[in-house]
C-alpha cells in the first residue's frame, strides 16, 4: 500500500491493478525482447504480438504475419490463392519499409498490464491499451551495473505503490533518479532471498519481516531527505534569480 505522503486519490480497482503490477515488476528479469512480426493494414503499423495483439484484433483489423529473411527483409504474402495482389502499392510500400529483424530489448513496464515490453515496439502503449481516463503508468527502465532501474522523479502518481521494491538511486541528476528494482525470485523471501519461502509467503521469518520494514523505512527517509534538499536548493536558486532581477532594475 502507498505511504501517507500520497496525495492522489486512486480508485480501488486501479489500486488492485497496481498491486498486481508491482508484484509482476518485482520478479521481472527484463530478459525478453520484442520483434515486429505482424503488420496491421488498418492502422498502418507493424507490431509485436507480445503486448500489442489485442489492439490489432484480426477479426476487426486487417492483420498480416510477417517474417524476416536472412537479410532482414520482411517476408509476407503478396498474392492470394486467386492470384490477385493482397496489398495495393501504398500499403506494400509502408509494409516493406519496416524493420522485422531487429530484436528490441524490453525497456518499459506497464503497471496496469503487469507487462514488460520494448518502448520502441509499442510507443503509444498506454493510449492503445487503457481507457483514456486512466493516468499513464508506464515505467521507463534502464540497465545500470547489471541491475534494472526505473527512471523517475519520485513524484509520479504511481510511485507510492512501487517504492517499497525500489532501492536507493544509482544516479540522481537533481530532476530524475535511477532507482534499481530489487528483483525477487518467485517464491523466495523478499528480504534474505531464501528460495524455499513459498509463493504465498513474502518473508521467511519474523526477523526478516522486521529487517524488511526497517530497510524500507530507511530508504523512504533517505528519499525524503533528498527530495527536501532538492526543494531547498530550488528555492535558493529562485531567490538568487529574483535578487538578480531586482538588482538589474
Amino acid at each position: 500500500m502507498p505511504s501517507s505522503s500520497s496525495s492522489t486519490a486512486v480508485p480501488e480497482e486501479i489500486e488492485q491493478w497496481l498491486v498486481l503490477g508491482k508484484q509482476a515488476l518485482w520478479v521481472e528479469d527484463f530478459s525478453g525482447t520484442c520483434q515486429l512480426e505482424c503488420f496491421c493494414a488498418s492502422c498502418f503499423h507493424a507490431f509485436c504480438t507480445h503486448c500489442c495483439w489485442f489492439h490489432h484484433e484480426p477479426t476487426i483489423h486487417m492483420v498480416f504475419p510477417v517474417a524476416a529473411d536472412a537479410a532482414g527483409r520482411g517476408v509476407y504474402a503478396t498474392h492470394g490463392p486467386d492470384g490477385c495482389r493482397v496489398h495495393p502499392d501504398f500499403v506494400e510500400d509502408v509494409l516493406a519499409a519496416q524493420d522485422y529483424a531487429t530484436r528490441l530489448p524490453w525497456d518499459a513496464f506497464c503497471l496496469l498490464c503487469g507487462t514488460a515490453f520494448a518502448a520502441a515496439a509499442c510507443p503509444d502503449h498506454h493510449r492503445h491499451h487503457h481507457d483514456p481516463s486512466l493516468p499513464d503508468a508506464v515505467l521507463r527502465v534502464e540497465r545500470r551495473g547489471g541491475r534494472h532501474c526505473v527512471r523517475c522523479t519520485g513524484s509520479e502518481w504511481w510511485f507510492p505503490y512501487v517504492e517499497q521494491i525500489l532501492d536507493d538511486p544509482v544516479e540522481d541528476d537533481g530532476d530524475e533518479q535511477l532507482l534499481p528494482v530489487m528483483t525477487r525470485r518467485p517464491g523466495s523471501c523478499k528480504q534474505c532471498g531464501d528460495p524455499d519461502t513459498g509463493y504465498l509467503i513474502a518473508v521467511c521469518s519474523s526477523s526478516c519481516s522486521e529487517s524488511y520494514r526497517r530497510d524500507l523505512a530507511g530508504r523512504r527517509q533517505r528519499r525524503e531527505v533528498r527530495q527536501a534538499a532538492r526543494a531547498a536548493a530550488g528555492d535558493q536558486a529562485k531567490q538568487l534569480i529574483d535578487g538578480l532581477r531586482i538588482s538589474n532594475y
